[in-house]
């Protein structure tokens, strides 16, 4: 466990953000002082240079109720900590999958202009299929792999600057580990490449800023070594710095969430003695799946998911009410829109629902244990304090399967007695995602639903010891990048950098209202629109309203032509319970004119069907 007791005596004056100024000598100085300041510099530089260390904390597919200071029942105290010393953000939205969010966190632009306007292995399907549910994309479609745009094709685009390069120009250590999914280029399938996408290496983490780094280099990978048959997900790849590797020659005893944070924990011990700061991206693959746990942390889940996704849900709603933060929900998404309730399967069959998502909650607390490790290791190197430190999921809860191409010479294990261990390629289901993504609609995948989209956010200033009120300022994930930038004291970038033309970042600096001591309840001035779009799936928001194009979950595809637009009143309706287009007609017509500068100013591509699932 680690030592929650608060520091004292810490004036709210502290919450400043030092620049690094360099000295400027006078022209009569002469030779043997320029001598002594250096050495002098050299040996003070570590008291100058007294900006804060920056940490960023990303958990993969964790819903928006899945920790306990947002009303879980899945204990994770390290987490919570940091919102008991910090601020808890219960509006902030990322994209609805995963790179996606991150090429936004990274860059501080829209997906689409990133580069991510799908990912990699959806845009190379799409091309595979050429089915008029997959326009534009195909040979009888528009685009092929011979001419993908420049927002599509499957990695960071070379237009933009990132958030490490940035923070690395301005003097600070820079440090990865963990899932990257930023460079891949969608390429046509050959005969020795039977993928239609391929690594990108001009794309990995050491190319894009980061000193030091250990990454996942694909979207999703077993958690475990790779056992004696590996199944579909144990062939994945891994980069540590420029070297690229097949997860066969990862340690016999790794387990990812214990090995990045070993990982994170050497990088910021090796340069300490420097003096400079650190910015750390901490991009956990926890709780994706496959879902696989050490059994220890799984058996102290045992019995606790037996009665059911109904009745789990209801009381997490009733903590999430008891904690204040159902404020703008006067009712919640009721759900139900799996294949069965609790009480239509079988013993067996709920024997391993409940077992699913016992791997989960493990999942969970063990990423919770390993946070914690940060935060003490920061503490015992006297570096805790003057740490900014951000905490968020980069989607919704994930209802999907695992998804896995059919690979010769791989085997599946899913047996009762396997769930959770190496071999297993377990997923909990929509019907335990609901559960996660309480109180809203849908989950990871679903960009026009508030429940794909909306991510837990704690935010821990330098120097912070107090909580202080939770906010639900409306924040996008691109907001993260001016502010982490504004905590560093480094500028935002225009649209030139280093003489190279690049996108602009669009996100505002929320800093300043973090150091307020009250809450605050806007971050972005009155009528802001904020917008997204994925896989035929949409939203636009402004002030109250919201619009929304999103298909029911099916396994039928449908075309994005027959999905109807919603509207919504978000002060009171953020579950989406409460259609109002009908009620409001001129709403929706303005609502869909600014949706339509949206998709020109970030050159999106509208895809002829809608995500439903899959």
């Amino acid at each position: 466990m680690i030592d929650n007791n608060r520091s004292n005596g810490v004036s709210p004056l502290s919450f400043f953000k030092p620049r690094f100024n360099v000295p400027k000598l006078c022209a009569g100085v002469v030779a043997a002082s320029l001598i002594s300041l250096s050495v002098t510099s050299q040996a003070e530089s570590k008291s100058e240079d007294t900006r804060p260390n920056i940490l960023v904390i990303m958990a993969d597919d964790l819903g928006y109720s899945d920790l306990s200071a947002f009303g879980s029942e899945i204990q994770t105290p390290n987490i919570d900590s940091l919102a008991s010393t910090g601020r808890m953000l219960t509006n902030f939205h990322t994209a609805a999958v995963c790179s996606p969010t991150r090429a936004s966190l990274m860059t501080g632009v829209d997906h689409h202009l990133a580069g991510l306007g799908n990912m990699a292995e959806v845009v190379g399907l799409n091309i595979v299929r050429d089915k008029p549910l997959s326009a534009p994309w195909g040979q009888s479609n528009t685009y092929t792999f011979d001419n993908i745009p420049d927002g599509y094709q499957g990695h960071i685009s070379e237009k933009t600057v990132t958030m490490p390069e940035l923070l690395s120009d301005a003097g600070y250590h820079t440090y990865m580990v963990g899932k990257w999914h930023l460079a891949f280029d969608v390429l046509a399938p050959t005969q020795k490449q039977k993928r239609w996408y391929r690594l990108k290496e001009s794309a990995l983490p050491y190319a894009r800023g980061f000193e030091k780094s250990f990454s996942l280099v694909d979207g999703a990978g077993a958690h475990y070594a790779p056992p004696q048959i590996p199944t579909p997900l144990d062939l994945t790849l891994y980069a540590e710095d420029d070297r690229v590797f097949p997860a066969k020659e990862l340690p016999k005893d790794f387990y990812s969430t214990e090995f990045f944070t070993d990982k994170l924990l050497s990088y910021i011990d090796a340069s300490q003695e420097d003096g400079k700061p650190f910015f750390a991206y901490a991009a956990y693959t926890a709780p994706h799946w496959p879902l696989q746990a050490p059994q220890d942390f799984i058996d102290e889940q045992k019995g606790r998911y037996d009665e059911g996704y109904e009745v789990v849900k209801e009381k997490r709603l009733a903590r999430m009410q008891e904690l204040g933060l159902l404020k703008n929900v006067s009712e919640p998404s009721p759900g139900a829109i799996g294949p069965k309730s609790w009480n239509d399967l079988t013993p067996e069959e709920q024997q391993k629902e409940a077992k699913a998502m016992e791997i989960y909650a493990a999942m969970v607390t063990n990423l919770d244990h390993h946070v914690g490790r940060l935060i003490s290791h920061l503490k015992d190197i006297g570096e805790y304090d003057n740490t900014f430190i951000i905490f968020m999921s980069d989607n919704g809860a994930e209802a999907a399967p695992a998804f896995m191409l059919p690979i010769p010479g791989t085997q599946v294990d899913e047996s009762l007695e396997n769930m959770g261990k190496p071999g297993s390629v377990v997923a909990y289901g929509p019907r335990w995602a609901e559960v996660s993504s309480a109180p809203f609609r849908f989950f990871k995948g679903f960009t026009g639903a508030e429940g794909g989209t909306a991510s837990p956010l704690i935010v821990k200033l330098n120097h912070q010891a107090e909580q202080r009120p939770t906010s639900d300022a409306r924040l996008q994930v691109t907001d993260i990048f001016p502010t982490v930038l504004d905590v560093a004291g480094v500028e935002v970038p225009g649209s030139v950098y280093k003489g190279k033309e690049i996108f602009e970042p669009k996100g505002v600096s929320f800093l300043s209202s973090l150091q307020k001591p009250e809450a605050f309840s806007a971050v972005h001035p009155e009528g802001t629109v904020f917008a997204d779009e994925l896989m035929g799936a949409s939203y636009v928001v402004k002030d109250n309203w919201k619009l929304a194009q999103q298909a029911p979950l099916s396994k039928t595809p449908v075309f994005r032509k027959d999905v109807p637009f919603s509207l919504y009143d978000l002060s009171t309706d953020r579950a989406e319970t409460r259609d109002l287009s009908a009620t409001h007609p001129e709403v929706v017509e303005q609502m869909k004119q600014a949706y339509q500068v949206y998709l020109r100013d970030n050159n999106v591509l509208e895809h002829a069907s809608s995500a439903n699932g899959r």
